[in-house]
Order: C-alpha cells, then structure tokens, then sequence
C-alpha cells in the first residue's frame, strides 16, 4: 500500500532523509536510505535525493512503505563468535535483542562479547566510551536486552530506568496454579556468596521489590501443575521474580535453586514487553516485545493443551495490557 502525505510548511526546506526519520521514528536510517537510493520515494511525482529539500504544498509519495516498515520490525539474526543474536531495534543510540536463555550476559561467550563483536566495524573509536548491557538478566532469563551505543543513549536509558519510566512485562510459568493476580511487595536481602536471594519478613534492612502476577492459563495434570502467568516488575533486584515467586508458594516450574520440583525442562521466565521507551526520546518506539523462541512456545504447547486455550483468550479480554501476548503464544 503506498503511503501519501503533503508536505506542510513545518517540513519545508528540511533534507528529506531528517523528515522521514521523524515522520517514521520505527525506520533505522539506513532503511530510509535505502529506500531513497532504490527511487523509492516520491517528492511530486519524482523520485529524489536524500539531501532534497520539499516545499510546502508538495506531495510525499513512498509505494511500498509496508513492505520497509516490516522488515524494518522483524527480527534480525546474526551470528558473532559463536552465538546468535536476534535483533529486535538498532539506531545510532542503543541496540536491543532478544536473549536466548542459556547464555551470560557478561563474561566469557556471553552476550556482551558477542555485542561488542557486532558493534566494533560500526561504531567510531573511543577512549572513555565503551558499548555494553543497561540492564540484567538472569543467565536462564531470555527476552529484551538493551545495549548502549554511544553516550547519550546510556545516559537517557539509565535515567529512563531510575526515574521508574518504563513499564517491564515478562511471561513465566510458575509451579502450582495460581487462581487470582496478586501483588507481592517483600524487602530481598543478598547473599553473594551463595549466589541466592531471599526473603525475611523481619528483616530490617534490604532492598525492596515490588511485583505484580496475572494468571492467564493453568493446565490440569496433576503430576505438573502449572500456570502461565504475566508479570509486570516494580523493582529490578537479582532474582528477584524467581525469589518472590517461591517465597509465595509459587516458584518457576523447574527452578529448583528455588526450591520447585525437578523438571525435564529449563524454567521459563521471558522478558517479553517494554513499554514508555518513547519518553527517553531517541526515536524509539513506543514499546518493543521480544517473540518467545520456538522451544520456549514448545514447552507451552506441551504443557497447555489446545482444549484449554479458551481460558487463555477470557484472560486476555479481561486484562487488556496481556492483549499483546496474542500472537506470542497463539501464532
């Protein structure tokens, strides 16, 4: 579907390729170049420069803007030393993927070595500045990731999160069946040697941590019971769904740092949506959502039978935010 629009006098004597970049904040530059260097788009009938500068009164023509805005927005794989990166938004600020779970973030065959290995042919040298992860996961966690590209998006990004501007979703199975949404709000304390969290009602010092659970599905088996739940995160404290979830009698199916049963599986717990990315105001989207990988929909599809399915779509038209989650676990 080809996509037309006149241009106004705000627009007028600004280079083309610095309008369609604010016009179409979702398109990485070079995809607008691209298209402009193909004779993609359109100024009046004529295909231009990217230096051109429209008058007002003329007509913007782009003809298969769906097409660059869809390739724009699926997932890119690439593979550096040795482990795959699916990227989910890149611009001259920030990269974001979607992490596999299994492996690190920081260390040896880790995200951040695969990144960096990415990021050096693109990214001009510096002295002080060095690319790297703005938030953690959890080496079983898979799911949104932000990398910084340069200074200001590491400065807006880490602002972003201290001011408690983002909106963090993520998609867990938990062991058990988890009847109602609840809010948990408990004071973590760390313990670094061992490498474990925990909870102390009576605990005058810690950290506290703020969750909130949305049941969306349980299965019947007896032998395995289960929830697929929604969970949107407060507080980013080290484990800390996995410590407030078993903490609550509910800890992720299969996690047994964390006190559940043993399972012939990984435990999911899936950094799914983060939404308010628009307040950093660096031409990102308004939200960003990370597919669940294709052994992550398997074990679903294993653990929550097609006859059950229906419980799922009268959750989701009962709390609108889990809409999103449609296509994830459907599709």
């Amino acid at each position: 579907m080809a996509y037309t629009a006149q241009i106004t006098p705000d627009d007028q004597n600004r280079r083309l390729d610095r309008i369609l970049r604010k016009a179409f904040p979702s398109l990485p530059l070079s995809a607008i170049h691209k298209m402009i260097r193909k004779g993609q788009v359109h100024i009046d009938g004529k295909p231009v420069s990217a230096s051109f500068k429209p008058q007002a009164g003329s007509v913007l023509e782009i003809p298969a803007l769906d097409i660059a805005l869809k390739e724009s927005t699926a997932p890119r794989q690439h593979k550096e030393r040795g482990i795959p990166l699916s990227i989910l938004f890149e611009n001259e600020a920030l990269l974001c993927i979607n992490k596999k779970r299994g492996i690190p973030v920081h260390g040896e065959k880790s995200v951040d070595e695969a990144v960096l290995a990415y990021l050096k042919p693109k990214l001009p040298p510096s002295l002080s500045f060095k690319p790297g992860p703005l938030h953690r996961l959890d080496q079983g966690t898979s799911g949104i990731l932000f990398f910084s590209k340069n200074i200001r998006g590491a400065q807006a990004f880490s602002e972003g999160l201290r001011e408690h501007r983002f909106a963090k979703w993520y998609l867990a199975v938990l062991q058990g069946h988890v009847t109602e949404a609840a809010q948990w709000d408990d004071v973590i304390l760390r313990n670094r040697e061992q490498g474990l969290s925990h909870i102390d009602k009576d605990a005058m010092e810690g950290k506290r941590a703020t969750t909130t659970v949305y049941p969306i599905l349980h299965n019947r088996d007896s032998h395995t019971a289960a929830t697929l739940v929604c969970i949107k995160l407060g507080t980013g404290r080290t484990h800390q769904i996995r410590v407030q979830a078993a903490h609550h009698g509910f800890p992720l199916l299969g996690d047994i740092k964390y006190g559940a049963k043993k399972q012939p599986f990984p435990w999911l717990l899936h950094a799914y949506e983060m939404d308010g990315l628009e307040t950093l105001h660096l031409s990102l989207p308004a939200a960003l959502r990370a597919p669940l990988w294709p052994d992550q929909l398997a074990l679903l599809q294993r653990l929550f039978p097609e006859k059950e399915q229906h419980l799922f779509f009268q959750r989701l038209e009962q709390t609108p935010p889990l809409l999103s989650l449609l296509d994830a676990i459907i599709n």
